[in-house]
């Protein structure tokens, strides 16, 4: 650290910038404090940078002085343009299109300050505010105070500096904080600022304001959905995650469910299958498809079951059936077995198309097979 001459006050701690035109230090008061911290512009006095010296000459000594505008002085062939200085989040970090997720209408506020800040400053020459409207240089505290880095680095950068750049910069600045609402097709009236910006067409920052307050309350009337769907893509990790983390605990609870049906399953009482009596056969079912349903054909006695093995149906008989195609090795009573679920049938299907039970069937050919409660019903008349 080195103690100026004759500004036993200041001591530097680093430098910003620094080239043959200009050099930016940070210096502190008395105690290396963040509220006793400064900015510096060291500047050759000479010829040609007289104009900018004037301009700061005014600016240091105007009614109208600039609230942060510490101290002004020539010192070693230099001289110094002194501001305070506050090390905090600049606006675009803290604006990002990934990080900002504060609401619009505290987004505007923010912006209308700055705007007020800038036009304070707007006696500045126009190359230190070209410099200190560059997005970069303007700061939002923990306590939501805006705070300028006067920092010129760039003030030779470009001799002929004009208004326009000003405005190109504050268009950023713009674009930075509203830069949600400003990639919106429809939000013309935010474009339309954001144009004239860009092209430097504005004659005050007041102007400027005006149609910005405009256009933000057109955006505020029409960007609520867009606004929602921001702030999901905001947080679209978030969601993700605990979209896996409910198909995880789906996965879990199905699981679980699973394994509890499994070890009640034998626990539980069977279902009571009701019993419908036909004369003397008995069968279970309902009245959507009776040709699949178990049917009884429990006998009252040992003659009456040896009666009814013997099944014959004519074999025009008129009675529902389907139609079956013989498959390679089938017999009727492999067909009644797989059919029916009972071989004590096979009398009645080979009755029904004119075969004899042990017949040997041919491939491919159409066998005719009666509903097995139509069956039922005739046998029980």
């Amino acid at each position: 650290m080195q103690n100026l001459k004759n500004m036993s006050d200041y001591t530097l701690i680093g430098t910003l910038h620094a080239d043959e035109n200009i050099e930016v230090l940070i210096a502190f008061k008395e105690e290396n404090t963040p509220d006793n911290l400064y900015i510096m512009n060291k500047i050759p006095f000479i010829r040609k940078n007289m104009e900018i010296f004037k301009s700061f000459f005014f600016c240091f000594n105007s009614k109208n002085k600039i609230k942060d505008f510490e101290d002004l002085f020539v010192l070693d062939k230099n001289f110094y343009a002194v501001f305070k200085y506050k090390n905090c989040e600049n606006i675009k970090s803290k604006f990002s299109k990934e990080l900002c997720v504060t609401v619009f209408e505290e987004r505007c506020v923010f912006l209308e300050k700055i705007l007020m800040k800038l036009n304070t400053l707007s006696i500045l020459p126009i190359g230190a505010l070209a410099c200190i409207t560059d997005p970069k240089n303007i700061s939002i505290d923990s306590e939501k105070k805006i705070h300028i880095t006067y920092n010129f680095g760039n003030i030779f950068k470009n001799e002929n500096y004009s208004m326009a750049d000003v405005y190109k910069n504050i268009g950023n600045i713009i674009f930075t904080i509203l830069q949600v609402e400003a990639e919106v097709k429809y939000n013309k009236a935010l474009h339309i600022v954001l144009d004239k910006c860009k092209n430097g067409v504005y004659s005050s920052i007041p102007e400027l304001t005006v149609d910005l307050k405009r256009a933000e309350k057109i955006s505020k009337s029409t960007s609520l959905l867009s606004y929602l769907k921001y702030q999901l893509s905001l947080r679209q990790n978030i969601i993700t995650k605990a979209t896996e983390y409910a198909a995880a605990l789906a996965v879990v609870f199905g699981l679980t469910y699973l394994g509890y049906r499994t070890i009640t399953k034998n626990t539980q009482p069977a279902a009571s299958v009701q019993v419908v009596s036909i004369g003397d056969i008995n069968y279970t079912g309902d009245s959507e498809d009776e040709s699949d349903k178990e049917i009884s054909t429990e006998k009252k006695s040992v003659q009456k079951e040896a009666v009814k093995n013997e099944i014959n149906l004519s074999p025009g008989l008129d009675i529902e059936y389907e139609d079956y195609i013989i498959q390679y090795g089938d017999t009727i009573s492999s067909i009644c077995e797989s059919y029916y679920k009972d071989t004590n049938l096979e009398s009645a299907v080979a009755s029904f198309n004119n075969l004899t039970a042990n017949e040997k069937l041919v491939a491919g050919s159409l066998i005719k097979l009666p509903n097995k409660t139509a069956i039922a019903l005739y046998t029980s008349n």
